[in-house]
């Protein structure tokens, strides 16, 4: 949040950056409200699921590497050289998979 909030007043003059930090900020939110619902799903089982956990390390090194390098380009104006961003998005991705794989074990069971 502190980071949005300082895109739209002290990156005001440089759109480009602005939506960098906009973009990552709005990714982070969802990811991160993703991840803790993920991880409270995990603790209302008897035993952890593979899946989820999988889901919840994809979601955290997509924060990271996603979320961190648009960060980085927008308030730094550096360019990490490789492909953090595009990596971290493929994480998000496989993340969101690996729930939908979670949900779609337990469809049309009376007892989760």
């Amino acid at each position: 949040m502190a980071v949005s909030a300082y895109s739209a007043h002290g990156l005001e003059s440089d759109e480009t950056r602005m939506l960098w930090a906009e973009t990552g900020s709005f990714y982070g939110l969802v990811h991160a409200i993703g991840l803790l619902l993920l991880v409270g799903f995990n603790f209302l089982q008897r035993s952890p699921s593979k899946l989820l956990v999988i889901a919840c390390c994809c979601f955290a090194f997509g924060l990271l590497l996603f979320t961190g390098g648009l960060y980085v380009k927008a308030l730094a104006e550096i360019s990490l050289g490789g492909p953090f961003i595009p990596v971290g998005g493929s994480l998000y991705i496989l993340g969101w998979l690996m729930t939908a794989l979670y949900g779609a074990k337990f469809v049309g069971r009376e007892n989760v």
